[in-house]
C-alpha cells in the first residue's frame, strides 16, 4: 500500500498457492493523521468503523483505520482528506473513495459516458473474481460521492475557493469555461471596441447556434428533495427556479411551427412524452468554436416551445454586450417573428441594449436546403456581410457527444442528471480548449488558400464582364447587393427570377436546334481551290470524322437502319475526303517530301471500311515549323490559324450553349416530370445535350492543340485556356473534389450501382454535380469568364447578374473569414494573459479574496493553486503567439495584396474536430 492510499489486492502463500485475502484479514492497520517516527504508534488512536470500506480504482478493498486523536483541529473528514480519500459523509464516514478512483470516473464517464453502474459494477466483479467472496454494497454512497466531488472540483476550477464568500457567492453561469476565442469585453477586446468602424465591426460580432436536442430525456424519477440540485445555475443549466416560475406563464403554448423539410422530426418530438420530466434539452453554444454557454442548456416540457428557447437565450446572454449578435438556428425564419416583443416580455430593457440591427438570424447551411425557397437567401450565411465561412451546424457536433449520456441520465434524479450534464458539458469546453489553437490555425490555413481561390475566380470574372457590359452595369449590380444587405424586402440580387420560367428547357432546345441547322446550311464552302476554303473544307472534314466516331462510341450494338445510316455517312466521307485530296495537292503539293512514306500510304491508299481514321495532314498535323513552311502554299498556316482561332471561340460558345440548355432541362426535368415513362424520356433529352456537349468539347480541344502547334505560347492563351472536364459546367454547376470522387467510387463498389441522388446535388455527369448545396466553397468554371451576353437574351444576363453577385459574395465572405480566424488567434492569446492575471489577483489577502488570517495550510494550498492555474494561462498565450504569430502575419499580407510573399511552413496537427470526425466516418463505414 502506497504512502497516498492506494491499494492492491492481495494474496497469501498457504504452501501451495496464493491464496485470495484482505488487508484487514492479514491485520494491516492503517492510522492516519499523525505524523510520527516509523514504528512509532499515535498515542490517542480512534478506531473507524469496523466495516470501513476503501472503493479504489482496482477493486473495493475492507480496511482497518485508526485516526489521530491527538490534535482536536485535524477531524477525522480533514484527516482522510490529507490521505486522497474522499469521504461518503462529513462524520463518523465508513465508507471512502480514492481520489484516483474519482478522478479516473469522472474521465471515463465525460469522454465515453460509462454509467456509474457499469463503472461499479466493474469494481465489484473484478474485486470477488480475486478474492472469491461477496464485497458489501457501497453503490448508492459511490453514487453520492461522485456528486459531491464533480461540484467540488467545478468550484475549485472556477476559484471558488479562493474567494472571501466562498462557495456560497458564487454567480449564476461562474463555473463555466469559457471560449478564449469568443468576444468578452474587458477580457480580449481593445478598449475602443466598441467604437469601430463600420468595416471592422464584424470582427466583434458574438455567433450564437441553438438546437433542440429530444435524445437527452429525463423521467420522472425521485425529486428535488431526495436528489438536490447543488449549484443550480452556476454552470451550463439555467437556473431551475426562474425557469419553472417562467414556464408557468406559458402552459397552453404550443410547440414552435417549420416550413422546414424537417417537419416530420419536429411532429415526432411531440409524441412519447408521457412519464417524462423532460422531453430533451434546448442548448445554446457558440456559433463558431462549438463552447457551451453559460446558463446555456434547459429542459424542454413538450416539444421545443418558444418559452423554452427564449428563455435559455435570455439567460445565456444576460450581462453580456455586444455590437452584432448572429444567431444559427434551425427555424430561424419561425422564432424571429415577434422576437422582439417576447424579449421584452422577460426583459423591458432588451430592446435598448440590443437593436434590431444588432440581432440578425440565420439558418445552418445544412438545414437551410430544407426551407421554403424564400428563406434560401434572407437566412443564408453565404450571403450574410460579416459571417465568414461560419455554416452554424457546430451545435449539432457537440450534441452528438452529449448523446451518449442520454440513456443513463434518463433514469436520474433532478440533482445527479444536472450534475452530470454539467460535468459533460464542461469537460466537452475543456477538451475543446486543449485544441482550439490548432483548429483555428488549420481552418486559417484554409481559408487563406480560398480566398487566394476566389479572388482571382471573381477578378477575371469582373473584369470579363467589365469589357462586355462595361463597368457602370457592374457598378449597378454592387449597388443592388448593397440596398439587399441593408433592407431584405428589396429585390435579391442572388435570386434569378428566370428560374421559375417552367418553359425554359423548350426554349433552350430549340435554341440549339435552329443553331445545328444554320451551322450545317453555313458549313457547305465553295472554295475547295482557295487557301481559306481549303482549311474550312478540312475542318469540316474533321467534325464530320468525328461524327461518325461518336456515332460507334454512343451505338455501341447497331441496328439495320443504323448499320445502313453508317454506311451513308462513311460513303460520303469517302467522297469529301476524294475532294479534299484534289485541292490539298494544289496547295500543299510538297507535302510528300516532309511526311514518312507509312505517313503517305493514309494519302494514297487510304482504308474505305473506316474513313473516320484516315488522317487529313492539315498544316497543323506537321509538328516542325520548316516543313510546314516547305510543304505549304500562300500562308496556309497562318490561315489556318486564324480560322482556328475562331472555331475554339465558336466550340466553347457552344460549350455553353449546351450547358445553359442542359441546367434549363433539368430544372424542368426536376419541377415538372413525374413516373416512369416522363422520366425515361427527359433521360433521353439530357443524354443528347450530354453528346452535344461532348462534341463541342472535344472540337474545342482539338481547335485548340491545332492552334497551340501553328501559334505556339502566346497571349491568346488568357481567352482559350485547356478545358478540363471539370471545367465543362454550368454556371449553378460545381465540380466533384477528390474526397467526394473517392467517396462514390467506393459506395459504386461496395453497392454495385449509381449511389442515389438525395435531392440536393445531382450527378450531372462523370464529376460535376448540380444544385450546389456547399455554395461558400464553389468556383465558377474559367468558361464564364467572358461570356457573351447579348442584348436580346436578358434572362442570361440576369443569369450572370446572380452570378457576378455570388462570385464577389465567396470572396467577401473568404475574406471575412481569414480576417475572423486572425482576430481570434489574437483573441485566445488576449483572452489567456488576461486568464493569468485574473489567477494572480486570486491570492490570499487580496481583494475580495480569503484574508491571512486563515490556517496556513490552507492560505499555501490555494495560493500554489493560483500559480499553477496562472502559469499555466501564461503558458498557452506564450504558446499561441509563438506557434501562429507568423501565420497570422502572413493571413493579413495575403489580405493586403502584398507583393513577393514568401512561402511559410506550418505544422497543424488535427484538432480534436477532426480526430472526432474521422473516428465517426470509421465506425459509420463498419
Amino acid at each position: 500500500m502506497t504512502a497516498t492510499g492506494d491499494m492492491e489486492l492481495p494474496g497469501y502463500w498457504n504452501g501451495k498457492w496464493f491464496e485470495p485475502t484482505s488487508l484487514k484479514t492479514l491485520g494491516l492497520v492503517l492510522e492516519l493523521g499523525h505524523e510520527h517516527e516509523p514504528g512509532m504508534a499515535c498515542v490517542l488512536p480512534q478506531e473507524a468503523h469496523h466495516d470501513f470500506t476503501v472503493i479504489h480504482t482496482n477493486g473495493i478493498h475492507p480496511v482497518s483505520v485508526r485516526f489521530c486523536g491527538c490534535n482536536a483541529l485535524l477531524d477525522n473528514r480533514k484527516q482522510l482528506l490529507r490521505n486522497m480519500w474522499f469521504p461518503a459523509t462529513p462524520i463518523n464516514p465508513q465508507t471512502v473513495t480514492t481520489f484516483s478512483c474519482l478522478r479516473q470516473f469522472q474521465h471515463f464517464n465525460c469522454l465515453g459516458k460509462l454509467p456509474a453502474y457499469d463503472y461499479y459494477r466493474g469494481l465489484q466483479i473484478m474485486t470477488e473474481s480475486a478474492q472469491r467472496t461477496k464485497v458489501p454494497d457501497r453503490y448508492p454512497v459511490f453514487l453520492r460521492s461522485v456528486v459531491q466531488w464533480r461540484h467540488l472540483k467545478m468550484c475549485k476550477r472556477g476559484g471558488r475557493g479562493h474567494a472571501a464568500t466562498g462557495i456560497n457567492g458564487t454567480a449564476l453561469g461562474e463555473l463555466v469555461v469559457e471560449c478564449p476565442a469568443c468576444p468578452h469585453p474587458g477580457k480580449n477586446l481593445p478598449t475602443d471596441w466598441d467604437r469601430a468602424s463600420p468595416e471592422e465591426a464584424f470582427l466583434y460580432t458574438m455567433f450564437f447556434a441553438i438546437d433542440a436536442n429530444f435524445r437527452l430525456r429525463n423521467r420522472v424519477v425521485s425529486n428535488e428533495y431526495r436528489s438536490p440540485i447543488l449549484g443550480d445555475g452556476w454552470a451550463y443549466l439555467v437556473p431551475s427556479i426562474p425557469y419553472r416560475e417562467h414556464l408557468e406563464n406559458y402552459v397552453s403554448e404550443r410547440e414552435m411551427g417549420s416550413c422546414s423539410g424537417f417537419a416530420a422530426m419536429f411532429l415526432a418530438n411531440l409524441r412519447n412524452v408521457t412519464g417524462l420530466r423532460s422531453s430533451g434539452v434546448g442548448g445554446v453554444c457558440c456559433g463558431r468554436h462549438r463552447f457551451w454557454r453559460k446558463n446555456g442548456l434547459g429542459d424542454l416540457q413538450k416539444g421545443e416551445r418558444y418559452c423554452n428557447i427564449d428563455f435559455i437565450f435570455w439567460c445565456t446572454i444576460q450581462g453580456e454586450e455586444y455590437l452584432v449578435i448572429v444567431i444559427s438556428y434551425d427555424i430561424s425564419c419561425q422564432w424571429s417573428i415577434n422576437f422582439w416583443k417576447r424579449m421584452a416580455d422577460l426583459d423591458p430593457k432588451f430592446n435598448v441594449k440590443f437593436t434590431p440591427n444588432g440581432v440578425r438570424f440565420m439558418v445552418p447551411k445544412f438545414h437551410l436546403r430544407a426551407h421554403q425557397t424564400k428563406c434560401h437567401t434572407r437566412f443564408s450565411f453565404d450571403y450574410a456581410p460579416g459571417c465568414g465561412a461560419t455554416h452554424g451546424e457546430v451545435i449539432e457536433e457537440g450534441w452528438a457527444q452529449s448523446n451518449k449520456a442520454a440513456a443513463q441520465t434518463k433514469e436520474m434524479g433532478p440533482g445527479s442528471r444536472a450534475m452530470t450534464l454539467d460535468d459533460i458539458f464542461g469537460f466537452h469546453n475543456w477538451l475543446n480548449l486543449e485544441k482550439l489553437d490548432q483548429v483555428l490555425a488549420k481552418r486559417l490555413v484554409n481559408a487563406v488558400k480560398e480566398f487566394e481561390i476566389h479572388y482571382q475566380d471573381f477578378i477575371q470574372f469582373d473584369s470579363g464582364l467589365e469589357k462586355t457590359l462595361g463597368r457602370p452595369l457592374l457598378d449597378e449590380w454592387k449597388e443592388k447587393v448593397m440596398r439587399w444587405e441593408q433592407d431584405h424586402d428589396e429585390e435579391c440580387p442572388y435570386e434569378d427570377e428566370s428560374d421559375n420560367d417552367k418553359a425554359q428547357f423548350k426554349l433552350r432546345q430549340l435554341e440549339l436546334l435552329e443553331d445545328e441547322q444554320s451551322a450545317l446550311k453555313e458549313g457547305v464552302s465553295g472554295y475547295a481551290s482557295s487557301p481559306s476554303g481549303f482549311i474550312v473544307q478540312g475542318i469540316e472534314l474533321q467534325e464530320a470524322q468525328r461524327g461518325v466516331a461518336l456515332f460507334l462510341v454512343v451505338n455501341k450494338t447497331l441496328t439495320r437502319t443504323q448499320q445502313l445510316d453508317l454506311a451513308k455517312r462513311r460513303s460520303n466521307l469517302m467522297k469529301r475526303l476524294s475532294e479534299f485530296r484534289r485541292s490539298q495537292d494544289l496547295l500543299m503539293p510538297r507535302l510528300s517530301q516532309v511526311i514518312s512514306d507509312d505517313e503517305m500510304k493514309h494519302i494514297t491508299d487510304p482504308d474505305h471500311s473506316c474513313p473516320e481514321k484516315v488522317p487529313l495532314y492539315l498544316p497543323s498535323d506537321i509538328p516542325q515549323l520548316a516543313d510546314r513552311i516547305h510543304a505549304c502554299v500562300a500562308k496556309l498556316p497562318r490561315i489556318e490559324a486564324n480560322l482556328r482561332e475562331a472555331e475554339a471561340q465558336d466550340a466553347l460558345e457552344g460549350v455553353r450553349d449546351g450547358l445553359r440548355a442542359r441546367t434549363g432541362a433539368t430544372r424542368f426535368k426536376i419541377r415538372n416530370i413525374t413516373g416512369q415513362v416522363g422520366s425515361t424520356r427527359a433521360a433521353g433529352v439530357l443524354r443528347q445535350i450530354d453528346i452535344r456537349i461532348h462534341s463541342r468539347k472535344i472540337r474545342y480541344r482539338i481547335a485548340r492543340e491545332a492552334l497551340l502547334r501553328l501559334r505556339g505560347c502566346g497571349k491568346w492563351e488568357e481567352a482559350l485556356k485547356p478545358l478540363l472536364d471539370e471545367d465543362v459546367r454550368g454556371i449553378n454547376e460545381r465540380a466533384l473534389t477528390k474526397e467526394e470522387q473517392r467517396e462514390r467510387e467506393e459506395r459504386i463498389k461496395r453497392v454495385g450501382v449509381e449511389p442515389d441522388s438525395d435531392g440536393e446535388e445531382f450527378l450531372i455527369e462523370e464529376g460535376i454535380v448540380s444544385r450546389v448545396r456547399g455554395e461558400g466553397k464553389r468556383r465558377l468554371s474559367w468558361i464564364w469568364y467572358r461570356p457573351d451576353v447579348s442584348e436580346d437574351d436578358p434572362e442570361f444576363r440576369d443569369a450572370i447578374c446572380v452570378e457576378w453577385c455570388k462570385s464577389r459574395a465567396r470572396l467577401q465572405r473568404w475574406r471575412e473569414e481569414v480576417l475572423l480566424l486572425t482576430e481570434e488567434l489574437g483573441r485566445m492569446t488576449d483572452y489567456a494573459l488576461w486568464k493569468a492575471e485574473w489567477w494572480f489577483q486570486r491570492f490570499v489577502g487580496k481583494e475580495g479574496m480569503k484574508g491571512a488570517d486563515i490556517d496556513p495550510d490552507l492560505a499555501e494550498g490555494l495560493n500554489s493553486y493560483a500559480w499553477q492555474q496562472a502559469n499555466f494561462q501564461s503558458q498557452a498565450a506564450e504558446q499561441t503567439l509563438d506557434k501562429w504569430g507568423e501565420l497570422t502575419k502572413h493571413a493579413r499580407s495575403v489580405l493586403a495584396r502584398n507583393a513577393n510573399l514568401k512561402t511559410i511552413t506550418v505544422d497543424v496537427e488535427d484538432g480534436e474536430e477532426e480526430k472526432l470526425g474521422v473516428e465517426r466516418e470509421a465506425e459509420e463505414d463498419i
